[in-house]
């Protein structure tokens, strides 16, 4: 599956947040808890940061604490080096440390933890998620239904979350997982 998605900080309050979201037509859909162990591979490199920059992903998830899934994304690149797309594969599984075990065996080991509260709104062009990641700060994220063109979708986007008359930082492409790794890691 692929996703054509932004995600930007927002400094707004949540509830002006929500209530951009529904005033465009956005409807509630539900709330649940993202614990994301992401790992690498020790022994080739696969998956791992560079220079603090996490480029695809090989993640243990775990959503509302019972839900669990093994997740891998393979990100896409404009020219100017923004995240447009993201392909993304994802298996259920029964017991995340029987898989992390596993996977260990196969030399992954995990170098980070995110816990993330999200807020799922949608209509009918668009998901959004409202998260707040701990020790990190609030975050939108909006992705296309219509995958037709990534291009073009990125820069509806952009323009639908600018709309909305938030309080928001000026990147798009925000890789919440980068961030948390920076700030834990690279002083």
């Amino acid at each position: 599956m692929n996703n054509i998605e932004v995600t930007c900080q927002i400094y707004s309050n949540i509830s002006d947040v929500k209530k951009a979201l529904e005033d465009n037509n956005f409807k509630f859909v539900e709330d649940f808890i993202l614990d994301d162990i992401y790992l690498y591979n020790k022994d080739t490199g696969q998956f791992a940061e560079v220079d603090g920059r996490i480029k695809d992903t090989l993640i243990l998830r775990y959503v509302n604490e019972e839900e669990k899934e093994i997740i891998c994304k393979k990100r896409k690149y404009n020219n100017e080096g923004l995240e447009i797309e993201t392909e993304k594969r994802t298996l259920k599984i029964d017991d995340i440390r029987k898989a992390e075990d596993l996977l260990e065996c196969l030399g992954y080991k995990s170098f980070l933890r995110m816990i993330d509260k999200n807020s799922k709104y949608e209509n009918e062009e668009y998901i959004a998620f409202i998260q707040e990641v701990e020790n990190l700060g609030t975050f939108l994220e909006i992705e296309s239904k219509n995958n037709e063109n990534a291009e073009t979708q990125f820069k509806k986007l952009i323009e639908l979350v600018k709309a909305f008359g938030l309080e928001i930082g000026t990147k798009f492409d925000i890789r919440k997982a980068e961030l948390l790794y920076k700030k834990q890691h690279i002083k």
